[in-house]
This record gives structure tokens, sequence and C-alpha cells, in this order.
């Protein structure tokens, strides 16, 4: 279906930005070349590619957080090193195409959106790629991480997860750790942002205590759809507006409604508005999550979803300004503020 002339416009004219997407896991771990184009699932296969270059430009996309994720569990190298290694495969696909760029220093968004071209970044899902040394944020840090995910499924020495299924029994002692709290404050110092995503309610309230710069949650839901604790409440959603922050909405169709595999584009978008009716249209956007091995919603499914989210927010009454300010001016007002 083609988009009225207007919605094409505005979508061409937003910085549409993708918080959090894991292109690096199909890079590692199937060799798979994100600079070509590759088949887009039908409903969930962990096998096909939700996105890659070539389709996420051609939709649109101008700002995308590949994030790299290993897991402690895997055989192989240990965590910090396959961050690295994913950062490298990414990096080279990147290089092998005509229309997207890394965007490692601060304030290169802008120039990258102005050529026309898909602006890459990289961030880190988990502490535990830390390996428990603060000197390893400065080495992510250089090579142009824009934000660290604190916790993740399970307890990593920084902080407590959110419970989350049969992962519950290994969340740990609750709260922020005291390596954790020099952890905010290194990532602070370097201009890495902290992500409070998979963070306990404990966790949670213990960062905002100690955070000095906006934070972020990129790829969540609301509670008031959910009410897992790895949703977030209407309380969670203002102390992050307050912060000056953003919160990113997932494509998961279980954290967007309960019983909820049946998710469609209409949830995604009603979990969206209630979002920036929480916390404020200016602290919200989108974190699909796309390639991290999550059933995403009907419509909501791969990377030509990006235009029809324009379209929905047009629809659902948001302004132009506010259209993009919600599909990506949001997240990258936030990168400015980081340094």
């Amino acid at each position: 279906m083609t988009e009225p002339r207007s919605v094409q416009s505005l979508h061409a004219s937003a910085p549409v930005a993708d918080m959090h997407c894991h292109p690096g896991l199909s890079a590692i771990y199937l060799r798979r070349d994100l600079s070509r184009e590759h088949r887009p699932p039908t409903f969930w296969n962990p096998f096909r590619q939700q996105l890659d270059l070539p389709r996420a430009h051609r939709h649109g996309l101008r700002v995308m957080t590949a994030t790299v994720y290993a897991t402690p569990a895997l055989p192989g190298p240990r965590p910090r090193a396959m961050a690295l290694n994913m950062i490298d495969a990414i990096d080279a696909a990147v290089a092998r195409t005509e229309n997207s760029v890394v965007a490692r220093e601060r304030g290169s968004v802008a120039p990258i959106f102005a050529a026309g071209k898909l602006a890459v970044l990289h961030a880190v899902e988990g502490g535990h790629h830390l390996g428990g040394s603060l000197e390893a944020i400065d080495e992510l840090a250089a090579r142009g991480v824009r934000y660290l995910t604190l916790t993740h499924f399970v307890h990593n020495g920084l902080a407590q997860p959110a419970r989350l299924g049969l992962y519950a029994l290994l969340r740990g002692q609750p709260g922020l750790t005291a390596f954790g709290r020099e952890v905010v404050k290194r990532c602070e110092a370097h201009g890495v942002l902290i992500d409070l995503t998979h963070c306990s309610d404990r966790s949670f309230a213990d960062v905002a205590t100690v955070a000095t710069k906006p934070l972020l949650a990129t790829h969540v839901g609301c509670r008031r759809f959910f009410a897992t604790e790895r949703n977030l409440s209407d309380e969670q959603l203002r102390l992050i507006a307050q912060s000056g922050g953003v919160v990113g909405i997932i494509s998961w169709s279980w954290l967007l409604k309960r019983r909820g595999l049946r998710a469609t584009r209409e949830d995604f978008l009603d979990t969206l508005v209630h979002a920036a009716s929480v916390a404020g249209t200016n602290h919200v956007g989108i974190g699909t999550d796309f390639d991290g091995m999550v059933w995403s919603a009907a419509g909501v499914r791969d990377a030509s979803c990006y235009p029809s989210l324009t379209t929905g927010l047009r629809a659902r009454g948001f302004t132009d300004n506010e259209v993009r300010a919600i599909m990506g001016g949001n997240y990258l007002r936030v990168l400015r503020e980081a340094v």
C-alpha cells in the first residue's frame, strides 16, 4: 500500500531512529552479510533477517543502534571479546555499503542524516561484557559505544534484573551494587548513557538516584497493558522524563499485550501513545529489538514497518513535529546531551 504523499514527505523528513536492534547477532553467529538484502520473516523465524543495511535505508531508517550482545552461557570468546568482534563485524558491513556510515564520533549523526545516509551507532547490552573491569568502559567508549544496558536476564555483579520466567531464579541480590554505581559514574564520564531496560524496580530506583545524565529505557513495554516487571510503570515513565531521557517501545508481542503472541501494530501504537501521555511526547521513541530473538507484533516485524509507524502516529493525532520527535528526534536530542 502506498502512503499518502504528505505522510511520505513527513517520514522522509524525520530522523527515523531505532534505539535498539541486534544485527550483530546474525553477523557473528549466522555469518550473515548485513550489507546485502535478506529475506524477512513471515511470522517468527530467528533464521530470517528482520533488518539489514539496504532494507533499513530504503524504508527510511536514518539512525540504527546496533546493539551487541554475547551470552555468557555459550562457549567461545569471553563476552567482552565477543562484543568487540561484533562491533568489528558491523563496522565491516557498513564499510561495504554506500548508504550507511558508522557514527563513531559525538556530533556525527546530524551530518550523516543531512547527507541522506543511515547512521549506525554502537551499544552494548549487559554489564557482564565489562568482565568486572571499569577500564573496559574506556575501551568500549573509544569504539563509539553510546549506551550500556546495565543488566540483562541474570545478575551480573552490577544490578539485579527484572523478574522474567525461570530467569527469576538467577536474579541475585536486589538493587545496584557498589561496582554498579562505579560503572554508572564511569559511563557518564565518557558520555555513555545508561539503559535501564531489564532492570528490577529496585535497580531502576537506585540508578535514578545516582545518574546525572538523561536515562534511557530503549526496548520496553508499559505495565498498563501487561503488568510484568520487565515493562515500565507510569512512575518509571515519569522518572525517565524527569531525567530528560527517552523510552523506546519494543516490538515484542508478549510485552505489548498479555497473551501477546497475537499483538498487532495497533497494540504497539497503543503502548506508544500511553507512554507519550504519561512521559510526554518529548520522551518516547522506538526500540524494536529486531533480530534479538523476539516474536514481533504483526505489522512491526521487519524494516519495512518504519513508514507505517509514521502513518500510524499521524492517524493517532500527533502533529508533524511530534511525529518527527517520536520517530527519532527525541533520541538524537538525548545523544547530543550525553556529552
